[in-house]
């Protein structure tokens, strides 16, 4: 995980969660190219090794069944140094690529608290069960801002459209976007993100 430095007063923290067989080092370019004000990014790894290279945040496989744990201590754990670090959790952001968007979609869901909001971009929600019960209400004042390709080959469009009613379904304050393109991140999302679910602080 990235070092988490001093913390200034009206800060925001983006957590950067990247896609399968990435690593600490995929997102970190983007995060140079989004210069947000008052913003700083904390780029996390992927606990599973992946074959061929990098690293995964799930483990297993539909018929044995999938191992994240691992996955939720290290968003909970990065959290939790962040608010002990006088960090408000409004002011914190996760922004997951891929299978990092899954994780972030549904890791919040399972959270008995909000964040400022989260970033999925072209994913996917496996554990669609995670979305009944009333637990999911506790996490609900969490802004969801979905993105995906209209052309995208790897995780078809239909996915974020389907997370789409389930977050709206359950109160959330959703958005949806998608943009022409394939499996990537449009660099042009940083204006809406700006506009949609950063707020001054």
């Amino acid at each position: 995980m990235s070092k988490i430095q001093s913390f200034k007063d009206g800060e925001r923290i983006i957590i950067a969660i990247h896609g399968w067989t990435g690593n600490i080092n995929s997102l970190k370019p983007l995060s140079k190219q989004w210069e947000f004000p008052a913003t700083k990014w904390i780029h996390i790894q992927g606990p599973y090794k992946a074959k061929p290279k990098g690293f995964s945040w799930f483990k297993g496989n539909d018929r044995d069944g999938w191992e994240y744990e691992k996955s939720f201590d290290i968003l909970n754990r990065t959290i939790q140094n962040l608010v002990e670090n006088g960090y408000r959790l409004k002011n914190i952001f996760m922004l997951g690529f891929s299978q990092g968007a899954c994780l972030a979609m549904e890791f919040m869901i399972k959270q008995g608290f909000s964040i400022g909001g989260i970033i999925p971009i072209s994913g996917f929600i496996k554990n669609k069960s995670y979305f009944n019960g009333a637990e999911n209400m506790l996490s609900k004042d969490t802004a969801v801002l979905l993105f995906h390709g209209e052309k995208d080959h790897i995780i078809n469009a239909k996915e974020s459209r389907i997370a789409f009613e389930l977050f709206m379904g359950l109160g959330y304050k959703t958005d949806l976007y998608i943009f022409k393109g394939g499996h990537k991140i449009p660099l042009g999302a940083k204006g809406l993100i700006q506009k949609k679910i950063f707020k001054d602080i």
